[in-house]
C-alpha cells in the first residue's frame, strides 16, 4: 500500500470526492432568460445575462470585474438563492464559485454586515411568508 504525503492528505481535505456533494433542499432549477436579459442579482443588483456559467449547474451568468480577471459569475437569484440559504459547500462545488464568494452571498441574502448573522438570519428569513414566495419554498 502506497504511503500518502503530507501534501496529498492537504489536498484531498482541501478538495472531497465529488460523492460527497449532495443536495439537502435541492433540485435546483435556473431561470430561463436569454443573453441580454436583465435579471435581479441579490448581490450586485440589476445586470445584464451575458452566458451561461460552464459549471455542473449551468446558470445565467454577469461579467464580474473585481481584481485582476473578468469572470463570468452566476447571477444571484431564483433557486440560487434558495440553494446558498439551505447548503454552502454543494454551491460553492456545483455553481464552480469559492467558498468565500458563498458567504459572500449569504451576507447578501441575509441583509447583514458582519459574519455573525451570516448564518442565523437566513434561517429566521426562511420563515417569513414574503422569503418564502420570493424565492420558491414551498
Amino acid at each position: 500500500m502506497a504511503k500518502t504525503t503530507k501534501t496529498q492528505r492537504w489536498l484531498a481535505a482541501k478538495f472531497p470526492p465529488p460523492y460527497e456533494f449532495h443536495w439537502r433542499a435541492g433540485p435546483y432549477h435556473a431561470p430561463a432568460v436569454n443573453v441580454g436579459t436583465i435579471l435581479h442579482d441579490e448581490f450586485r443588483g440589476d445586470v445584464r445575462v451575458e452566458g451561461m456559467s460552464e459549471a455542473p449547474v449551468p446558470w445565467p451568468g454577469a461579467v464580474y470585474n473585481r481584481g485582476r480577471h473578468d469572470a463570468l459569475l452566476p447571477i444571484l437569484c431564483g433557486d440560487l438563492v434558495r440553494a446558498v440559504c439551505e447548503e454552502e459547500l454543494t454551491v460553492a462545488h456545483f455553481w464552480n464559485v469559492t467558498r468565500y464568494m458563498v458567504v459572500q452571498w449569504k451576507r447578501a441574502t441575509a441583509g447583514v454586515a458582519s459574519a455573525d448573522g451570516v448564518f442565523i438570519n437566513p434561517a429566521m428569513k426562511r420563515n417569513e411568508p414574503g422569503f418564502r414566495a420570493k424565492f420558491g419554498y414551498k
